[in-house]
């Protein structure tokens, strides 16, 4: 009986030990609400719950409701390219937004990459509100036996003090300057040949001063010293090899001459009443730095001072019940990685920022709760002299390997018609054709033209859950 007593002993010990370590996470609504003149019990001590050994600050969950939802997508895309356009290569972004490929080298594939799992976690005490967002696609930088590894899409959190009015996102969203985004299945989303977009690292301020009118402010930048192609990538020099844990030797991530982000502003109008379904907004971002060489010497000419600049506007518009007009307008120098421009931004030869005009438009037409039909043209459109001598990184003569190919572009074209069938519940299917037209810059002068044109033919089906 007495060992009985001293396990019950222990017991109850361990039991009210584990209570006291979860209480804090529970508040009680009887302490909480005791009617006047009732029984008033002496408040609880909030204590903090630390969700690590290392966690500095306390997370303390009373006083707001939350919720956790999960989301994704799974999609299949099957694909037929006239010109080997390859969306299952992640470091082929630009040959599959451009004509590249030899003429005649039609290729299909089967791709799953675009499927997407997400993670939502949402609080709110009726005043101030917070969300978290983390999401991941298969797009990672190998491929290893069609073992397809996860990459992050978005990882923010947005927290309002006003309930809305106000909103500050910290982390990786999308691009907030030049933010519209058309609707076509194809994974680049009119990347180089139009549409100015990326997901990136960001600190971003929001206020919507009436139901109208929103501005915003950001900060904002690609991850450092990752751009892997062509040996185009730009560090300063150092003076000797540095040692283990980093230091000078650590040249291409840590000596990125980009030393600030983008500042950027958008000053957006939403329309209400008889304009609902009207929107225009107007961008302005700049950043400076001073160019540095590159590992290979693609980029022989250094020490540019780059004012990196972007203007731009966006507008959509409800025409009628059904049809909806969309479009965007910009132009910049040196817009390179944060607008989805990867080797764009610099003449290799000369160092020097290179300009360019950027627009696309797309029609919606919702036939039916069953069909919409869409139509779209885009161009990103570089000014010509300054791509002038620009390195092609691919072969020239007939024959060569990756002849016909290039990483720069005098100008690149695409059309799109596609038509979005949900057949039940998430279930969606689509189909589109797509039309590229790439003049590519040439090593010696401009005036010789390499045009390219493709098709691409998409098949896809889609669960949103």
């Amino acid at each position: 009986m007495r060992g009985k007593t001293v396990i019950r002993s222990l017991l109850s010990i361990v039991v009210s030990t584990m209570v006291m370590a979860v209480a804090p996470v529970f508040v009680t609504a009887a302490n909480a609400e005791e009617p006047p003149g009732g029984y008033q019990s002496k408040p609880k001590e909030v204590e903090p719950i630390h969700i690590c050994a290392g966690c500095v600050a306390p997370l303390f969950s009373e006083g707001s409701k939350g919720s956790l939802t999960p989301y994704g997508r799974i999609e299949l895309d099957a694909l037929y390219s006239t010109r080997n356009t390859n969306p299952l290569d992640p470091q082929q972004f630009n040959g599959y937004g451009t004509a590249a490929g030899r003429n005649g080298n039609s290729s299909s594939s089967l791709n799953p990459r675009y499927s997407v799992i997400g993670l939502r976690a949402d609080r709110t005490d009726g005043v101030n509100t917070l969300t978290g967002v983390v999401e991941v696609d298969f797009y990672g930088q190998t491929d290893n036996a069609n073992n397809l590894p996860p990459r992050l899409r978005l990882a923010y959190m947005k927290y309002s003090p006003n309930n809305g009015k106000t909103s500050f996102t910290i982390g990786q969203d999308w691009n907030p300057i030049m933010s519209l985004l058309n609707n076509d299945i194809d994974f680049s989303i009119m990347g180089y040949t139009g549409n100015l977009w990326n997901r990136i690292p960001q600190v971003t301020v929001r206020h919507n001063f009436t139901e109208n009118w929103q501005v915003l402010v950001t900060a904002m930048r690609f991850e450092r010293g990752l751009d892997n192609c062509c040996g185009n990538v730009q560090s300063r020099p150092t003076t000797n090899t540095g040692a283990n844990g980093g230091g000078p030797g650590s040249t291409i991530a840590f000596n990125d001459p980009v030393q600030i982000p983008y500042f950027g502003t958008r000053l957006a109008y939403n329309g209400t009443g008889n304009l609902a379904g009207t929107m225009l907004a107007a961008n302005v971002a700049y950043r400076y730095y001073r160019s540095a060489p590159t590992p290979t010497g693609v980029l022989a000419t250094p020490g540019k001072d780059i004012n990196s600049y972007l203007v731009g506007l966006e507008v959509t518009h409800q025409i009628t019940k059904q049809l909806n007009f969309m479009g965007e307008l910009a132009y910049g120098q040196a817009l390179g990685n944060e607008w989805f421009r990867w080797n764009q931004d610099l003449n290799w030869l000369t160092g020097s920022a290179v300009r360019t005009m950027t627009s696309w438009l797309e029609l919606s037409y919702a036939h039916s709760r069953d069909y919409t039909f869409l139509f779209g043209y885009g161009i990103d459109n570089p000014l010509d002299r300054d791509l002038k001598g620009s390195i092609n990184a691919y072969g020239t003569t007939p024959g060569s390997l990756g002849y016909n190919s290039s990483i720069q572009y005098l100008s690149n074209q695409r059309t799109y018609l596609t038509a979005i069938h949900p057949v039940w519940g998430g279930l969606i299917m689509g189909a589109e054709w797509q039309h590229f037209w790439t003049n590519w810059a040439q090593p010696t002068t401009i005036t010789s033209k390499q045009s390219n044109q493709a098709d691409m033919f998409t098949v896809s089906a889609w669960y949103n859950f």
